[in-house]
């Protein structure tokens, strides 16, 4: 288990973040929630889960944290993370804001979403497939 989040641990995991030169991408296409990537990453808060049903489920990776260890991509049982360039996360928070396929289930009930996790996701389907893709 990942030790607690402070201030100064915070701190120090983006400043070592900064530095990564690959991150973390879920796509919504495939991801359950089943939360098993939040349990491999050794960053508290990298990835958070959202969602309450089966619809609405999933986790998103926060850049500013992801160190590109890649260790969620090795235990995702459904392979729906990717790692992609660091220079394509840029101008972005979190992989919901990187480019979704909307045939994703999620997209059908995106009204019943925070707006945490609603609004990059409708901001993602103004990119193109080009700029989020591995």
């Amino acid at each position: 288990m990942a030790a607690k989040m402070t201030p100064q641990r915070r701190e120090a995991l983006v400043k070592g973040a900064s530095k990564a030169k690959i991150k973390a991408r879920v796509d919504l296409t495939a991801c359950t929630g089943c939360e098993v990537c939040i349990s491999a990453c050794p960053v508290p808060t990298c990835i958070e889960p959202f969602g309450e049903s089966i619809q609405t489920r999933g986790v998103f990776v926060n850049f500013d944290l992801c160190i590109g260890c890649m260790l969620c991509v090795k235990d995702c049982p459904w392979d729906t993370i990717a790692m992609i360039p660091t220079p394509k996360t840029e101008g972005k928070t979190t992989s919901l804001e990187c480019w979704q396929d909307s045939s994703a289930l999620i997209f059908d009930n995106i009204d019943l979403l925070d707006e945490r996790v609603s609004t990059p996701l409708v901001a993602s389907l103004k990119n193109t497939p080009s700029e989020g893709a591995s």
